[in-house]
Order: C-alpha cells, then sequence, then structure tokens
C-alpha cells in the first residue's frame, strides 16, 4: 500500500493531463512543442545535475547497465519466437507483426520510466538511471528499427529508398538523443572532478524543476489522442511480455550477479516501461501498424500503475 500511495501522484498528474486534453484545457498545438521543452530541455537538467553531482561509483555502473541491455536483447528474442509461434500473430500480416515486437521492447524511459525512479527512488536512484537508462534506450531504438526494416510494409510512405532515409534519421536522432548526451557530458564532469558553478547549477535547478510534472501532463495528453480496442489477446501477451516478463528477466540477472539493491530496483523499474509513444510515429513511417501501436501505448500506460507497483513492492526493501 506505501508503495502504491508513492506512485499513485504520477498517475493522477497523467489523469490531470488527460482530462485537460480532452476538455479542451491544452490547446492543439500545446503538446508537441511542451514534449519538446520536457524531454530536450528539463529531463536532461535534471539528469545533468543528479549524474554530475553524485559519486562517480554510484552513477558509473556498467555491470546494471549491461546485464539491463542483456535482459532487453532476450525479451526481444521471446517476442520474436511469439510473433511466429502464437494463433494471433503467426497469420497476421507483416506490419502487424512488426509493430507487436517492437512495442512489446520499446519502453517510455524518457517521460514515464525516470519519472517514477526520481518519485519512488530519490536523487540517488535517478544518479544511477542515467547509464541505464542510456543502455537500454540505444538497445531499444537499434532493435525498433531492426524489426521495422525486417517485417514493416516497403511499400508505405515511398517506397524502400523512403525507408532507408527513415532509418537514417532514426539513427541519427538516436545519436543526438538528449539522455545520452547528458548523461556523458555528467560523467565526464564527474570523471574530471569538475563541479559546476553555483549560478549554472542552480539555473539546471530551475529548469529542472519543470521535467517531470511536465512530462507526466504530457503523457496523459497523449493518452486522450488513443483509442483502446483492438485484438485482445495480442494486446495483453504484448504487455506481459512488456511490463513483467523483461523486467523479470533483468532482475534475475542483477540478483545472480549480485547487482546491489539500488541500482537493481532502478534497472527493473526502466525495463518495465510502459510502450513508448514514439511507437506510432516509427511505425507510421517505416511501414509497421499505427493503430496497433496507438492501442499499445494505451493498455500498457493503464496497466502500469500495477506492474510498477509490484516491482517496486518486490525490491524496495
Amino acid at each position: 500500500m506505501l508503495i502504491l500511495l508513492k506512485i499513485i501522484p504520477l498517475f493522477l498528474v497523467m489523469a490531470v493531463g488527460f482530462a485537460g486534453a480532452r476538455r479542451g484545457f491544452f490547446p492543439p498545438g500545446f503538446v508537441g512543442p511542451a514534449n519538446r521543452l520536457a524531454y530536450f530541455l528539463a529531463i536532461p537538467a535534471l539528469i545533468l545535475r543528479a549524474v554530475a553531482h553524485a559519486p562517480l561509483a554510484e552513477s558509473l555502473r556498467p555491470l546494471p547497465t549491461l546485464l539491463a541491455v542483456a535482459a532487453l536483447l532476450l525479451g526481444w528474442g521471446l517476442a520474436l519466437l511469439a510473433a511466429q509461434r502464437l494463433p494471433f500473430a503467426k497469420e497476421s500480416p507483416k506490419p502487424y507483426k512488426a509493430s507487436w515486437v517492437q512495442c512489446s521492447i520499446h519502453g517510455n524511459q524518457g517521460l514515464m520510466g525516470l519519472a517514477v525512479v526520481f518519485y519512488a527512488l530519490g536523487q540517488p536512484g535517478l544518479a544511477s538511471a542515467g547509464l541505464i537508462a542510456t543502455g537500454i534506450i540505444i538497445t531499444q531504438n537499434l532493435l525498433s528499427v531492426i524489426t521495422l526494416t525486417r517485417w514493416g510494409d516497403r511499400r508505405q510512405d515511398g517506397g524502400e529508398n523512403a525507408q532507408g532515409a527513415g532509418e537514417v534519421s532514426y539513427f541519427k536522432t538516436l545519436a543526438l538523443n538528449p539522455i545520452i548526451l547528458v548523461t556523458v557530458l555528467g560523467l565526464a564532469l564527474a570523471l574530471a572532478e569538475i563541479r559546476l558553478p553555483d549560478f549554472l547549477d542552480r539555473t539546471l535547478e530551475i529548469l529542472a524543476g519543470l521535467g517531470m510534472p511536465l512530462a507526466l501532463l504530457i503523457v496523459g495528453a497523449r493518452l486522450s489522442e488513443t483509442r483502446m480496442g483492438g485484438a485482445w489477446t495480442g494486446l495483453m501477451v504484448m504487455q506481459t511480455l512488456k511490463l513483467m516478463a523483461i523486467p523479470a528477466l533483468g532482475m534475475l540477472l542483477l540478483w545472480i550477479c549480485g547487482v546491489e539493491a539500488l541500482p537493481m530496483a532502478v534497472a527493473v523499474v526502466l525495463l518495465s516501461s510502459p510502450t513508448a509513444t514514439l511507437t506510432v510515429i516509427m511505425a507510421d513511417q517505416m511501414g509497421g501498424d499505427a493503430p496497433l501501436s496507438s492501442q499499445a501505448i494505451s493498455a500498457s500506460h493503464a496497466l502500469s500503475v500495477l506492474s510498477y507497483s509490484f516491482w517496486l513492492w518486490l525490491l524496495i526493501p
């Protein structure tokens, strides 16, 4: 119950964003610019301060990162196997399979995962999260591009050449991902034992204060644009894999390798992040099934209040 009380405010803020968007409180042009503000400025400021201020041993933990990536790769293998063998997927069109596999592994670490880490595990958890989130984000984006290239409908959006251009664009976007960049910068500052000047640190602190509340409002507003429905069997198998099986694999690997409680909790929380809103955009541009991605996002975020509560109850002493 205490764990649920820790994270329920996050979902209440999301509900405010959902209701605000439905009621027209947020104008149509609000969500896009607000998302860019949170993702490219406020959240990076929060992560940079956390990583730069933390003891180096706390923020530079390669083993949990490698094990989280290994769990994600294993989960991708399970998703590929399920897409080939389970009745609801094996006879489905290629775009459905592509998006089903992608939505099973591609999590919303940047907005939801880091918010849960910050509010449930505090500043030490956020410091540990930078490198782990970076490893997961890089891996899941690469796997998504591979999956959509293999099964996506190349006839969409201008044919094969257009899809190739889309792949290059996503790799470029990945290289410039703000969470990755600020994690590297924060680790470089910690390694060089350079402290941020007070005026700059306070500036980042003010910007960081915008990050998580704005991110949660945006997630809620985006959910108001999606619709539930479709093949419930496929959605539930997908979300069992995304919210439970992959985090369980990660926890098992971390436990076997003797990883400490805090980085283990951080890694499991990040692995259990609900399906990312980016999956719809990638499906549109790379020949996936955009309606399935939209349904997966709604189902995943709705169920994540239960899955996050379960994992935090299991992992926090």
